[in-house]
């Protein structure tokens, strides 16, 4: 290799070393213009109060940035361009808010501050719409519209309470201007608001003796004001299988239905649970007439009734506290369209009953809701089922004496027993017995 070549071959790298770092400082020197040309920018933001309850937030934040995300402590956030946009908060409940408004600009970065904002006072502002039905305009449709959330709430209206149904339909059989009640409770105080309502005319099948009802409009476990729920597995005197709770898994109150449900379950050395509801000591009377609107259950070895107890059980006992069963059916094939009717009573301390049967001309019990009832007065008893009179026992004689005195009611499901005998592979479970409602009437 001679001198001039070497020569020539290091210019050429002298050349290629130059380039190489020439384009590293180009390559550096983009980035350090870029990062020193990004603007600053800076978030902060002020508030004041327009009430107690409402706050008024203003950006404050400066430098060059695209959008804001604001975080106002009270489980909303919003997300803005606009700058100069003031968002006004409603706070309902009194405390401590950490408020935080996060600034982006475009090259991705972001800035924050946060603020405490705090309220004194818990407010509500209560609110509902209240609408007849044009197609019967005896009953109005509540709808609470109150916004934000709350703790509880019960509507006011003739001698009714009901809680927390968010709709709810109100019955007015007599014409005549009424009013209707929302109170909602929220951290143990109360708001409420009041609406007139008129209704123009009565309702044409509403019975002015009406002396007690349940209608079960209300959502949970059966009213403790008017319903008892019995529980234990000692078979009742019958050799029944079934375990009686008080869960809401057996018993329970939603959509104006009461639903007793019987369940294939170990509880209580028992294969079987139910509920067994009753009025003992809220409520009993003595003649009038009662009536329930029920659904049944099918199957062999299931027991649903609609039945009273003489009031005074606790001291004579059974059989001379007497019993009126309104309504029992024995489940299985040719039983689940039938239905009983029967008194029982004490004579001569010898068990006594007399009882007579329904059964439908087609389906069965468990197709569809249907009516029974008794009419009971100081000369006899009748029974019918949807207005079907199928019954009559004449209770004058001295030895029936038991049903000249009061009586309350019982709503259950047995499970086994000495007349259905027990469930067999044919029985499915779960099974249901739903009550529409319970009424009373006397002159």
């Amino acid at each position: 290799m001679t001198k001039k070549t070497f020569t020539n071959i290091s210019k050429q790298w002298e050349k290629i070393v130059f380039m190489l770092l020439l384009s590293l400082m180009i390559i550096f020197g983009i980035f350090s213009c870029k990062k020193e040309s990004e603007p600053v920018f800076t978030a902060d933001f002020s508030f004041d109060y327009i009430d107690d309850n409402h706050v008024r937030f203003t950006n404050k934040s400066s430098g060059e940035y695209y959008w804001m995300v604001w975080d106002f402590g009270n489980g909303t956030t919003d997300t803005i361009v606009e700058k100069n946009e003031e968002p006004q908060v409603y706070y309902s409940l009194a405390g401590d808010y950490v408020v935080r408004l996060q600034i982006t600009n475009y090259y991705g970065s972001s800035r924050s501050i946060s603020k405490t904002v705090s309220i004194a006072n818990d407010d509500l502002v209560v609110s509902f719409t209240a609408e007849i039905d044009p197609a019967s305009p005896n009953y109005v449709v509540l709808t609470n519209t109150t916004p934000g959330t709350f703790d509880s709430f019960i509507w006011k209206y003739l001698d009714q309470e009901v809680a927390d149904e968010m709709v709810h339909t109100a019955y007015f059989p007599i014409a005549g201007d009424y009013t209707i009640q929302l109170v909602i409770t929220l951290n143990n105080t109360e708001f409420q608001d009041s609406q007139p309502v008129t209704i123009i005319s009565d309702d044409p099948n509403y019975d002015p003796t009406l002396v007690w009802a349940e209608e079960f409009n209300y959502t949970g476990m059966p009213d403790p004001a008017k319903w008892n729920m019995e529980t234990g597995g000692t078979g009742w005197g019958n050799n029944e299988l079934q375990y009686y709770t008080d869960s809401e898994t057996n018993a329970y109150v939603e959509n104006g239905l009461l639903t007793i449900t019987a369940r294939e379950e170990a509880v209580g050395g028992r294969d079987y649970t139910s509920a067994r509801i009753t009025t003992q000591e809220k409520f009993d009377f003595k003649y009038g007439r009662i009536e329930a609107r029920i659904k049944l259950p099918y199957g062999q070895g299931l027991w649903p009734a609609f039945w009273m107890l003489g009031t005074n059980i606790n001291t004579a006992g059974w059989p001379a506290c007497g019993e009126i069963d309104i309504m029992e059916m024995v489940g299985g094939t040719g039983g689940d369209n039938t239905c009983h009717a029967t008194i029982h009573w004490d004579n001569d301390g010898e068990h006594a009953q007399y009882g007579l049967s329904h059964t439908l001309a087609s389906g069965i019990f468990a197709d569809d809701f249907h009516v029974f009832g008794v009419k009971w007065d100081a000369q006899e008893i009748k029974a019918y089922m949807d207005d079907v009179e199928y019954y009559v026992a004449d209770i004058t004689p001295d030895a029936l004496s038991e049903f000249q005195n009061n009586f309350f009611i019982i709503l259950n499901i047995a499970v086994g027993g000495n007349w259905p005998g027990p469930p067999n592979a044919t029985t499915e479970f779960p099974q249901t017995m739903q009550v529409d409602w319970v009424r009373v009437y006397q002159n």
